[in-house]
């Protein structure tokens, strides 16, 4: 009675973990759950049935990979239906979605075990997001962050200097100009992080965090310390070009507001809340140039915006609903510093 209930509870907990997903996933599992429940190496008599609105076809699919998992799971398939223990499977539906039972008989001995399950969401379903990309500005010096404290004013960081641009009759002109006094050489790949603060800004760096004013003139003064972002909780790591926080354990190369990677995203991530919802935009490399693909758990939400060389950059912007993105050109060399955003598709 204590392996039935046991059995029962896990499906039902699960449920919100395993509605969705791919009939050799959901063999697998199904699989998992009927060995738990049997001896070791048995052979087993198997009936399945279908109750749902499952096709035909895809219910022939199920049968095959469900047979070839619990083979390799160490489980003979008898020929006939007479062998002990018994194996009866059930795929049931109702509105909420479908259920698969599995009862395992051997003697007087009754066992079930239970999987919600729904086939993913069809292969030609289009993407319900569309990136958006607009360049900002191109130079030949890496560009590791871009600020725009007001929608005519624009900062850049390089490895080096703090520039001030304004947007005049529609074009970025650029304006004054600090260097950087900075306690160490910043690593090999630099990267930073620009940020807005009250009365200025603050340049976050490996090794140093440096504070800004932008009035009456743009000014900057450095200090070797790596100082935690604010919003992020993170700090860079001295001499190198990764992050670390006292709630993760390791170093770690990017944020995305608790968003972790997933198989075939490249390694820059950034997570923004735009009209259309949350999204992560990441990276996928494919040989020396990057796209950029909108997701959303994981899903993918998005086409891949293709980009002329690999990104240097991929940051939370100041504004809601943008990223910024800076893109090494391999065509030109040149750097280009661009605002991502995400439009709903109709």
């Amino acid at each position: 009675m204590l392996r039935v209930a046991f059995a029962l509870w896990f499906g039902i907990l699960t449920t919100a973990h395993l509605n969705s997903q791919p009939l050799p996933q959901a063999a697998a599992q199904l699989t998992a759950r009927i060995a738990s429940l049997l001896p070791r190496h048995p052979t087993v008599s198997l009936e399945l049935q279908n109750l749902s609105t499952l096709p035909a076809g895809e219910w022939s699919e199920f049968q095959s990979l469900l047979q070839s998992e619990l083979r390799k799971a160490g489980v003979e398939l008898a020929a006939g239906a007479s062998s002990d223990p018994r194996v009866r499977i059930t795929l049931s539906e109702n509105p909420r979605g479908m259920l698969f039972v599995a009862e395992v008989a051997s003697g007087d001995s009754r066992q079930i075990a239970m999987l919600p399950w729904n086939l993913p969401a069809a292969a030609d379903d289009k993407p319900h997001l569309t990136l958006t990309k607009k360049l900002l500005w191109i130079q030949p010096e890496p560009i590791l962050d871009v600020l725009l404290p007001d929608p005519n004013s624009m900062l850049l960081l390089t490895p080096s200097r703090v520039a001030s641009l304004r947007l005049t009759s529609g074009e970025w002109v650029p304006g004054a100009t600090v260097s950087l006094v900075l306690p160490r050489p910043v690593p090999r790949d630099p990267r930073g992080r620009l940020e807005m603060s009250p009365g200025g800004f603050v340049a976050y760096l490996p090794g140093a965090t440096c504070t800004g004013a932008l009035e009456p003139d743009l000014k900057i003064g450095c200090a070797a310390v790596n100082e935690v972002w604010p919003d992020a909780r993170v700090r860079w790591v001295t001499d190198r070009n990764l992050l670390e926080s006292d709630s993760v354990k390791g170093p770690f190369y990017t944020i995305a507001n608790g968003v972790t990677g997933a198989e075939g995203w490249g390694s820059d991530i950034a997570s923004i809340q735009g009209t259309c919802g949350a999204a992560v935009l990441a990276t996928s490399t494919a040989t020396d140039r990057d796209s950029v693909q909108a997701y959303q758990n994981t899903n993918t939400v998005s086409e891949a915006l293709p980009l002329p060389g690999p990104v240097t950059a991929l940051w939370p912007s100041e504004t809601r609903g943008q990223a910024t993105l800076v893109v090494h050109n391999l065509q030109t060399g040149e750097y280009e510093a661009s605002r991502l955003g995400l439009a709903c598709s109709h």
